[in-house]
């Protein structure tokens, strides 16, 4: 999570396995579209708020990859 301009690298930050189903990869990827819709300008948000965009497009475009290998495999 970034936290200003006092951010980790990703490389030294704590990594966690976590098992999610199918339900649970939508319910982040519709979280995450509906912040990155609605979030206030950067100015408005908290400090520990102030996530790049790049960052947002990347979760969501992992969590699209997820969705779609869950479509694939169903369609096999």
């Amino acid at each position: 999570m970034a936290t200003g301009n006092c951010k980790v690298p990703r490389e030294k930050q704590p990594e966690f396995i976590v098992k999610l189903y199918e339900e649970d990869v939508r319910l982040i990827y519709n979280a995450v579209e509906f912040y990155h819709k609605n979030r206030p300008k950067s100015s408005e948000r908290s400090k520990y708020q102030q996530e790049p965009t790049h960052h947002l497009e990347w979760m969501k475009s992992a969590m699209m990859a997820i969705m779609m290998e869950c479509s694939f495999q169903e369609n096999k």
